[in-house]
């Protein structure tokens, strides 16, 4: 759905839009400084899916843990708020329990 005047943007496709841009932007850095400063060959196209998909998967553990109330106090992100942002890319959302935000590897696979 595009953002415009009239209609008003889904919070959590706009986050996670935000998070993955940035991620991936971060990753193309990181891959360009090793490849220029530290001189390594390029980086195949599979070993580059799997950094991303890393370094997605530990910012949606980043948020999972950022939803622990008794340990962030105000800085908390509410359940609610993270399952829209990541509700559409997680692994058999159907299937997830109420308390989803404390399993492990929920994120879905991208083909």
């Amino acid at each position: 759905m595009a953002c415009t005047a009239i209609k008003r943007c889904d919070t959590g496709t706009t986050r996670l839009f935000r998070i993955l841009v940035s991620e991936s932007a971060h990753l193309i850095w990181q891959i360009r400084c090793e490849w220029i400063i530290q001189e390594k060959n390029p980086v195949s196209m599979h070993k580059i899916h799997n950094r991303w998909l890393s370094q997605i998967n530990h910012r949606l553990g980043l948020d999972q843990a950022m939803t622990n109330d008794h340990k962030y106090g105000k800085k908390v992100i509410r359940k609610s708020l993270a399952l829209k942002i990541w509700g559409k890319v997680l692994k058999n959302q159907d299937k997830l329990s109420k308390d989803w935000a404390w399993e492990t590897e929920v994120l879905g696979g991208i083909g």
